[in-house]
């Protein structure tokens, strides 16, 4: 994809956070962009801001988890807009707790969103993307909770691993098509999230948050970036991220060189 002048773009959780960030480039970029939230206060808000960008612009009501409203949603989409070419699995809930101490509702709760919200989309989208047979692209959103496992918060990264494994299944299942796949794994971006993060944290951990976290406007530029330049993982800074990625990475190599000794 060269550029997204003219492309229909799909974004939930697009009314706050990263996911207005992105449908704020793309909408920028000369893109059609909906997105969804499950709040109107929210989406009123968002939809008054992107118009003063551009004009094509919609928004729905709809949870990712609600299959039939989603497929409506894309059905409405595709009616104002054409043929859907990004689709931006965005909508998450937290779920920050040890193992032990996270609720049988909490899990599945988390995983609903987190998880089957992505396939309902990919369910949804994709076999739009395949017919029409002009170069699109999915973008899951994880958290580098999915590549690293820090933390207290069981429920959640648990189910950005999963966003992250569901993703690099699906780029295989699409390597001889038309439709790219990115994930997106933010560390510490300004979010509702985070936002409500901050309120449970030290003094000590909530300055360091202030300084880590990345823009929700430069996530997004970062998404269509990744989406023009075909890149698969998406991280979204290269300070403490880069650290801990490299520690994953000589954990698991350490583990390997002591249970197969190399020669």
């Amino acid at each position: 994809m060269k550029n997204l002048e003219g492309k229909t773009a799909f974004v939930t959780g697009g009314s706050t956070g990263i996911g207005f960030g992105i449908a704020t480039a793309f909408l920028k970029a000369g893109a059609k962009v909906a997105i969804t939230d499950i709040r109107d206060d929210f989406l009123a808000t968002a939809k008054k801001e992107l118009k003063a960008i551009g004009e094509n612009v919609l928004t729905f009501n709809v949870d990712s988890t609600d299959v039939a409203a989603m497929d409506n949603a894309a059905k409405n989409l595709e009616d104002s807009f054409g043929p859907i070419h990004i689709l931006c699995n965005n909508a998450g809930i937290p779920g920050g707790a040890p193992v032990l101490e996270t609720e049988d509702a909490r899990w599945r709760g988390v995983f609903e969103v987190n998880f089957y919200g992505l396939i309902n989309g990919i369910n949804i989208f994709l076999p739009r993307m395949l017919d029409h047979g002009e170069e699109a692209h999915i973008v899951n959103t994880a958290s580098f909770s999915g590549i690293h496992g820090h933390g207290s918060q069981g429920a959640y990264g648990s189910s950005k691993f999963a966003a992250v494994g569901l993703s690099e299944f699906l780029r295989n299942d699409l390597a001889k098509t038309n439709v790219g796949v990115s994930v997106l794994c933010p560390h510490v971006a300004d979010t509702p999230i985070i936002q409500n993060l901050k309120n449970r944290v030290s003094d000590d951990v909530r300055k360091m948050i202030d300084n880590m976290a990345v823009p929700a406007q430069t996530v997004g530029n970062q998404v269509m970036q990744a989406i023009l330049n075909k890149e698969f993982y998406i991280f979204c800074d290269g300070t403490d991220t880069r650290k801990m990625l490299k520690q994953r990475y000589a954990d698991l190599m350490g583990a390997m060189d002591r249970q197969f000794p190399k020669e």
